[in-house]
């Protein structure tokens, strides 16, 4: 049941205005010592110093802080650099696998000649894919090489720069093979450069995880198919010998 409020009564309104009466006076004390202690600071002529220096000082501050915020407001209000043509969806994608296939086309078209009268010859392990699977495997590869490097260029941040760098020293590197072991026709110079290619797409993988985790991925079958031709290169180089 709620209960029914008591009147007041004058005894006790009395009582309340006496405690008001004396917390107002309490509060009006304590203000006149505030006050009479601060006047007295500022007699004293090191106080005066410092109090000079205060006002001195504060215009200063002041208008380093408006200038800073008009700064904010200025940096707030420019509108953000558009990105170049070549960090836009979709030329972020379409030119770098353009460049793989053309690479990889330009690669194909140096070493027909070594494809028809030398590599036919050579001592190849008994898992040695047939001729007509290089092509096929080798357009995917690159295919996702150049998606990869799209997701990294469309990247809101990350090591972008040393990234592509990376993947462009890769792609030679992937190029040179072509020419070292087929064009120069030495499992040799193949070998070497394959084990530099093995180790730059480990490093290109580790650095784009960073940026973003999927371009990583988009390299899990081309290292795998790295691998694969490196054990091919090898067992060649010690079937056949050098070929320098």
């Amino acid at each position: 049941m709620n209960k029914t409020p008591q009147p007041t009564s004058p005894q006790d309104a009395s009582a309340q205005r006496r405690a008001f009466a004396i917390r107002a006076t309490a509060c009006l004390l304590t203000g006149i010592s505030i006050a009479a202690t601060t006047i007295n600071l500022l007699r004293r002529k090191k106080m005066n110093q410092l109090v000079r220096r205060g006002f001195e000082v504060m215009p200063m501050l002041a208008l380093a802080y408006l200038g800073q915020r008009n700064e904010r407001r200025a940096a707030a209000e420019i509108p953000p650099a558009p990105l170049p043509w070549f960090r836009r969806s979709p030329w972020a994608y379409i030119w770098p696998i353009i460049l793989c296939l053309g690479v990889g086309a330009l690669a194909g078209w140096l070493q027909r000649d070594a494809m028809t009268a030398w590599y036919p010859a050579l001592l190849k392990p008994a898992g040695t894919p047939p001729n007509i699977l290089f092509p096929i495997a080798w357009g995917i590869i690159y295919i996702l090489m150049g998606i990869s490097a799209g997701r990294v260029l469309t990247a809101p941040g990350g090591p972008q720069h040393e990234t592509m760098t990376i993947w462009g020293i890769q792609l030679e590197v992937n190029f040179l093979w072509s020419l070292l072991f087929f064009l120069c026709r030495s499992p040799l110079l193949g070998m070497i450069d394959i084990v530099v290619l093995d180790a730059l797409v480990v490093l290109y993988m580790a650095r784009s995880r960073q940026v973003r985790q999927d371009a990583m991925w988009l390299f899990v079958p081309y290292l795998c198919w790295l691998l694969y031709a490196t054990y091919l290169n090898a067992w060649i180089l010690a079937m056949n010998g050098p070929g320098i």
